[in-house]
């Protein structure tokens, strides 16, 4: 895709207004999980926990995700979208009164916060092909995708100075706020009502083929990786006495991811389903680096080239689900790959946990590496079920971008 093309796409209607609010809509989903992990550490001083707990955040917004998305195409994005982000706002910000040391109301309040995750990139992805021609639709899944990246490089940033200045509970009421003031200024605008084919019953079955699933089990493994990794630089910089630059990390750590998103999307020409194993490849590499890292010095660099294949994995990821999507349950389809995510960002944050606790940093490293490994397996044989991608094909992904962990 040619710079031509990422100016293009930004003129046509809407487009703009929806990328840009929608950004600030997603931040939650760059410093919920951060967010909770700082707060439970901090007050139980132990990583277990803290793992345990934000995974039941994402556990509950996986459930729930593909059930929202179901409701937007049934009854329409605006009220779907305004109802879970208030009560999102409400859930996070009752995560961040109860006492650390309460662990099992801690699981249910971060379990039913979750739970209410609104679909706001499912929501605003259904919409491309409504709003831009088919020429035009995998440089908008790019421009989206790579992006939304910066929500991964301001939100661990923004969690590290809030903590710093007002205390662990005050980023999880900033992320509520955010996001509720996001998703407002989204709905504001008539083209969230765009129409699209209504949601048929019966539909959920033929989202749910087995190409999509193994899409899904592909992206499920690649963010157990990122769950387990970013629990991982947590501890990595705590140990060092550093734990305030943690977000800073895994800020740069984004920051790589959305440079290699930038520019797989100005020269790719194909991706998809023959682009995803050696991408995942890719992934699996820079994160072997991690377990040799020194300090914290030399982990800010590491960082930046783990994160570099990435945007362009996840944005082969988008691109495919776009295209496997039924008509009339693409809002779905997306919560689907938005659970799977979840799921996958779950199981990472508790097994990092564990690990972290048990083995150290460095032994979760090369966890995470491993399952890059599998992610990049599975997606091999998602090259044998997927239909083959075409030059052209409107619903083809030819490029990158990306949507980490709590909110997709």
């Amino acid at each position: 895709m040619s710079r031509a093309g990422y100016r293009s796409v930004l003129r046509a209607p809407g487009v703009r207004w929806l990328l840009g609010t929608s950004l600030v809509a997603r931040l939650p989903a760059a410093m919920t999980s951060l967010g909770i992990i700082l707060r439970v550490s901090h007050g139980t001083g132990s990583y277990a926990a803290a793992g345990v707990v934000s995974a039941a955040f994402v556990v509950g917004a996986a459930a729930f995700g593909p059930v929202l998305g179901r409701l937007a195409d049934r009854l329409g994005r605006r009220p779907v979208l305004l109802g879970a982000s208030v009560t999102n706002a409400v859930g996070l910000v009752a995560l961040s009164r109860v006492p650390t040391a309460d662990t099992a109301i801690l699981l249910v309040a971060s379990a039913l916060a979750g739970a209410s995750s609104p679909p706001v990139a499912a929501s605003v992805r259904s919409l491309w092909p409504a709003l831009v021609g088919a020429a035009e639709r995998d440089a908008l899944y790019a421009v989206d995708s790579t992006l939304q990246e910066l929500t991964f490089v301001v939100g661990p940033a923004l969690v590290a100075i809030i903590d710093g200045a007002f205390g662990s509970a005050a980023p999880l009421v900033a992320s509520g706020a955010l996001g509720l003031a996001g998703t407002v200024a989204l709905v504001s605008r008539s083209v969230i009502t765009t129409e699209t084919e209504r949601h048929p019953r019966g539909t959920s079955a033929r989202v749910l083929s087995r190409p999509f699933l193994v899409l899904t089990g592909t992206i499920a493994l690649l963010l157990l990786a990122f769950g387990s990794l970013e629990i991982g630089v947590v501890a990595f910089a705590g140990a060092r006495h550093a734990a305030g630059q943690a977000g800073l990390l895994l800020g740069v750590w984004s920051a790589g991811s959305l440079l290699g998103g930038v520019a797989f999307g100005t020269r790719a020409t194909a991706g998809g389903a023959r682009s995803l194993p050696g991408l995942l490849s890719a992934c699996a590499g820079g994160f072997a680096l991690l377990a040799a890292t020194p300090d914290v010095s030399v982990l800010y660099v590491l960082l930046l080239v783990a994160g570099i294949a990435i945007a362009p994995s996840l944005g082969c990821i988008y691109g495919l689900a776009g295209r496997l999507a039924p008509t009339g349950a693409v809002v779905e389809a997306f919560s689907w790959i938005s659970s799977g995510i979840l799921v996958g960002a779950a199981a990472g944050t508790a097994a990092g946990g564990l690990v972290v606790q048990h083995f150290g940093s460095r032994v979760d490293f090369i966890g995470a590496t491993l399952a890059a490994l599998a992610a990049a397996a599975a997606a091999l044989a998602l090259e044998r079920l997927a239909p083959p991608v075409h030059d052209g094909d409107a619903r083809s992904p030819r490029s990158a971008g990306s949507s980490r962990s709590t909110g997709a």
